[in-house]
């Protein structure tokens, strides 16, 4: 585990402490805490490649965390809620995660307001808690293709049941605004007007969920832009903008489970769709079976990317003029730089509940990739990928 990851959870722990301790007797019923927190350790069978951030060694940085959550009853209908993550792993911020109001008049009807969860998956609320789905890590070819999972506004639910049905209804509005890691780096990206819908039903042991979301990106792209803007100068507008990640960016949504004291079934397709032209759409799936023999969960799962631009060929004619090649040339090699990109992953676990807040996981991941890999998601390629390798893991998942 890294130093810097360890020196937060120690801090964080001891200011929780100190909190904790100070609390005055009459407020011991209205604050509750909590936590999770998951060790994982990975290693992946190919020198030639990197998935999900493991490689060919042995690691426990890239998945591991620890989360903390602090709720405070105000009175019957309000409250606040506080959650702050400590990540391992570089490629994800530690701090806070959700800081929000909940208003509930009564059972059916909730109202958050600040700092949540961006509802856009089946799991994305338990997207750090790993003892709340069988899985030791979420299917990546979906799960990957978010870039930013919390969204600082308002959402609104309203759930009802009729005889053995049970319906929910779900509505948010608000803007993102802090750094999304991609390509390697963190870059500053802004969303508005982001707001979306959802609806989940009910049956028996079948659960449908549909959501569709949608907000204006602004991705911080100085290079680009100012690539963009030479070209523009010249002429080359078609060009000038396709070299653009901003615009109207839209997410769609839909699940289906099936799930039984003995078996279950899950499934999701999303797909996510941007204006601009270095923004890619994004077509994913994943459908997983299992099967409990309590206290042990064996499953399988299979999982689908494809990943496509919208490549516009160049305007700029070769031969003409030294400053009109070197132009050209560029442009060809952004076009090379953002390749389409297909990859699938099969996953085979066993889970063991060893107590009720406590469970052991291992996982088998066959990662395949097709052509060019983009480098910018799950599977990266450190030169002279085959395409196939296999990821193992270990986990501990843990909730308090």
């Amino acid at each position: 585990m890294t130093h810097r990851f360890s020196l937060f959870i120690s801090a964080l722990c001891l200011l929780m402490l100190g909190w904790a301790t100070t609390l005055s007797a009459e407020t011991e019923d209205k604050l509750t805490f909590s936590g999770f927190a998951r060790v994982i350790m990975g290693y992946l069978d190919d020198e030639n490649a990197e998935y999900v951030g493991y490689d060919n060694s042995v690691n426990l940085n890239q998945q591991s965390l620890l989360g903390l959550q602090a709720d405070y009853r105000l009175s019957d209908d309000f409250s606040v809620t506080g959650q702050v993550v400590g990540y391992a792993s570089d490629q994800r911020n530690s701090g806070l995660e959700w800081l929000y109001l909940t208003y509930s008049p009564n059972s059916a009807l909730q109202v958050k307001l600040g700092r949540q969860r961006l509802p856009f998956f089946t799991y994305s609320d338990s997207l750090d808690i790993g003892f709340a789905y069988p899985w030791l890590t979420l299917p990546q070819q979906v799960y990957d293709t978010a870039f930013f999972s919390t969204f600082d506004g308002a959402l609104a639910s309203y759930e009802f049941a009729i005889n053995d049905w049970v319906i929910n209804y779900e509505g948010y509005w608000g803007r993102f605004d802090d750094k999304i890691y991609l390509a390697s780096q963190n870059i500053n990206t802004q969303v508005i007007g982001l707001y979306g819908v959802n609806a989940t039903v009910g049956y028996k042991n079948f659960i449908v969920r549909a959501s569709y979301g949608q907000g204006d990106i602004d991705i911080e792209q100085d290079e680009v832009a100012q690539f963009s803007q030479l070209l523009r100068q010249f002429g080359f507008t078609k060009n000038a903008d396709w070299l653009n990640a901003n615009g109207l960016l839209q997410f769609y949504q839909l699940s289906a489970n099936y799930e039984d004291l003995d078996y279950f079934v899950r499934s999701e397709f999303a797909k996510v769709k941007g204006a601009g032209g270095l923004f890619a759409d994004i077509d994913s799936f994943y459908i997983s079976a299992g099967y409990n023999f309590y206290p042990y969960t064996v499953y399988i799962s299979y999982s689908k990317k494809d990943l496509h631009f919208d490549h516009i060929a160049s305007e700029i004619p070769f031969g003409f003029s030294p400053d009109l090649d070197v132009l050209a040339a560029t442009y060809l090699g952004v076009l090379a730089a953002f390749p389409d990109d297909k990859s699938t992953g099969t996953k085979l676990g066993l889970r063991w509940d060893w107590h009720t807040n406590l469970a052991l996981k291992a996982e088998m991941t066959f990662v395949q990739a097709k052509d060019v890999i983009s480098n910018d998601y799950a599977v990266k390629d450190l030169g002279n990928f085959d395409g196939q390798a296999v990821l193992y893991q270990l986990g501990i998942e843990w909730v308090f």
